[in-house]
């Protein structure tokens, strides 16, 4: 994700919904922009 300048990596798992991304284990919105994906073990 990129926040102002710098690059950070999301500690939980993410999940696209219509109109942006939400936390996928509660469904809260996050205002994020990310850049790179990866598949999260269960």
């Amino acid at each position: 994700m990129i926040e102002g300048h710098a690059i950070h990596r999301l500690v939980f798992p993410c999940r696209r919904i219509f109109g942006g991304w939400i936390k996928a284990m509660t469904g809260e919105h996050v205002a994020v922009q990310p850049t790179h994906w990866r598949i999260w073990p269960r």
